[in-house]
């Protein structure tokens, strides 16, 4: 079978002999996928369709204003946040000045009860030493201890209001102490609160990003939904089940097959199967990038669209493998990533590894894909190859090419009858 582009609907529609033999084929070797097909009721999709699509745009309205609510909600406590910091930075500035105040008040008063008491003690001093004998003097030295009397009596006045006026002076700067203490407690009571609102806001916006992912999921399955809600005919995909049409941002819209794994659920996109070796898989690396092979049989997707849906959101991959002895197994990566061409397509990760296959392409991850004799169009050569050349029977592979999975064989490269690749969104 000669190597056709996937969205190719001008090729030649095979023959219904063609088809049923290729159709039994599928059958050996697939549980997923229904070789028979029937005439449906047109009508009766449409009108389904229509409904779910209905129901996902009634979804997607709620979501919208569930999330400029949740926007609303962020800005709203943004400004709050940023009053109560500015009412605190005005309470611990106006508390420092109002202490720097009656700090300088008091020193002032002190000083001044300080000159008051100098000067009554030195006035003492002088009034003990001027007792004289003579009679003229101590009139005179009466009339001046009277006078100096008055004047003591006068600045002992003046002292007691001073004292008065500094113990007024020391019971508001008490007060003002006590109103400080709490302005603290009220401003450590507002950081708390500060703080919880920023945990708010990021758990907010951590749902916000979920919304977000939710929007676009459905966005993706109502355009889905969308387009098979307009009846089209896939040309010579007919009897192929499940073909969907796919669109991503900025890249032409392409067709893909799309299968149930009994193990894994439903909705999961064919991007590699081998199963009979009727497709050569040895070709140009112009068409690796591009795609090729029958949706119906054996394909490859192609890396340039592998590379935008993995890059578009993110996606899990799943590989079956199938033995010559019909033995079955499988393994599953939660994070498949492939690069950009700039890149070389490399396989950026492959995330989390359950399966009962075992993990043989977790020595692949950085590797850029390599296109040549040695690697036979795969990342590299340790521990797996699905594309290489197809053994039509069980046998022990001297080189890299074949299509084999593991060494636990005794260390051997044993040939394997079928293997598939498929990816979905990682939900």
């Amino acid at each position: 079978m000669k190597p056709d582009n996937l969205n190719n609907l001008s090729e030649k529609p095979r023959s219904c002999e063609d088809s049923i033999t290729e159709n039994n084929s599928l059958s050996s070797d697939s549980d997923t996928e229904d070789t028979t097909w029937e005439p449906i009721d047109q009508n009766r999709i449409i009108q389904g369709l229509k409904k779910i699509i209905k129901k996902y745009k009634t979804k997607i309205n709620d979501l919208e204003m569930r999330l400029a609510s949740e926007k609303e909600k962020s800005h709203y406590k943004d400004d709050l946040i940023k009053s109560l910091r500015m009412s605190i930075d005005l309470v611990v500035q106006n508390k420092d000045l109002n202490i720097k105040q009656m700090q300088n008040q008091i020193i002032e008063l002190e000083n001044a009860l300080d000159l008051s008491k100098s000067q009554i003690s030195n006035k003492d001093k002088e009034s003990s030493g001027l007792i004289d004998s003579d009679k003229e003097k101590k009139h005179i030295n009466f009339e001046g201890e009277s006078h100096n009397n008055q004047n003591n009596t006068t600045e002992k006045k003046q002292i007691i209001k001073l004292e008065c006026l500094v113990h007024k002076k020391n019971e508001e700067l008490e007060e003002l102490n006590r109103k400080t203490q709490i302005c603290e407690a009220n401003l450590s009571e507002k950081e708390n609160q500060i703080t919880q609102l920023e945990s708010k806001i990021k758990n907010d916006e951590e749902k916000i990003n979920e919304l977000n992912e939710k929007l676009s999921k459905i966005t993706l399955y109502t355009e889905t939904s969308q387009s098979q809600s307009e009846s089209q005919i896939f040309l010579n995909c007919s009897k192929v089940p499940s073909v969907k049409l796919v669109t991503l941002p900025k890249f032409e819209p392409f067709l893909a097959v799309f299968e149930d794994i009994p193990c894994a659920g439903s909705d999961w996109m064919v991007i590699q199967r081998r199963i009979d070796g009727e497709l050569s898989f040895e070709n140009t690396f112009g068409l690796y990038v591009k795609g090729f092979g029958d949706l119906a049989g054996e394909l490859w997707l192609g890396l340039e669209k592998v590379h935008r849906l993995t890059a578009n959101r993110r996606y899990e991959l799943c590989i079956e493998l199938v033995d010559f002895d019909d033995a079955r197994a499988f393994a599953r990566y939660d994070h498949f990533v492939v690069g950009s061409k700039e890149e070389g397509y490399t396989l950026k990760s492959l995330g989390e590894y359950s399966g009962n296959a075992g993990d043989a392409l977790r020595s692949h991850t950085n590797e850029v894909f390599q296109f040549n004799l040695r690697y036979r169009n795969w990342w590299n050569f340790k521990d797996c190859n699905l594309n290489g050349t197809y053994n039509k029977s069980k046998a022990v592979l001297e080189t890299w090419n074949g299509i084999w999975w593991g060494r636990w064989n005794l260390s051997q490269q044993i040939s394997l009858k079928s293997c598939k690749m498929l990816i979905r969104p990682k939900l």
